[in-house]
Order: C-alpha cells, then sequence, then structure tokens
C-alpha cells in the first residue's frame, strides 16, 4: 500500500506500506533515499491518473446522496469496470 507522510499512524495487519521518509531537519536526503522517492512518485502519479480517469464518471466525482446500504460500492464497481474496459478498449495505453 502506498501511503503519504500525512497517514503515519495508519497501520493494517499484514500489509507492506511504502512511504517515503522525512527529510531530516538541517540535512538532505541521501542519494539513496532520494531514488526511493522517485520510485514511489512514478507510482503515485500512474494511480492518480488512474483516480482521475474513473472520476469521468461523474456521478463518483459529485456528491453521492445515495443512502441505501451497498449501494455506493457498486456504483465505484461499475465505474471502475467502465475504466477497465475505456483502457482496454485502446490498446496502444499500458494497463496499469
Amino acid at each position: 500500500m502506498l501511503q503519504d507522510l500525512g497517514f503515519l499512524a495508519f497501520t493494517l495487519e499484514r500489509v507492506d506500506i511504502i512511504m517515503p521518509t522525512r527529510k531530516p531537519r538541517g540535512r538532505p536526503l541521501t542519494r539513496a533515499q532520494k531514488t526511493a522517492h522517485r520510485r514511489i512518485a512514478r507510482r503515485r502519479v500512474r494511480i492518480e491518473h488512474v483516480n482521475s480517469s474513473v472520476k469521468r464518471c461523474r456521478i463518483v466525482h459529485d456528491t453521492c446522496r445515495l443512502r441505501k446500504a451497498g449501494i455506493r460500492d457498486r456504483l465505484l464497481e461499475a465505474c471502475w469496470a467502465l475504466h477497465t474496459f475505456r483502457v482496454r478498449l485502446t490498446p496502444w495505453q499500458p494497463m496499469v
């Protein structure tokens, strides 16, 4: 799981958390830490592109006032399925 520095206290059992290291006060990051940050940033950018693609379905982007149990989950699953269909329809783009 990719995790941002804003969620330092959040943990889950049996889940590996990938999180950037904080810069020490008054000292620069080491070369290895900078390389790790770049690797994490590349993955995060791809994930954010997928999220924005799913938000093309306006019902995901806007406030959902549907209160029935499980309907929001089904709605999001349908939007993810539409995203997957859209990505597979254009084969020149890599699957994320």
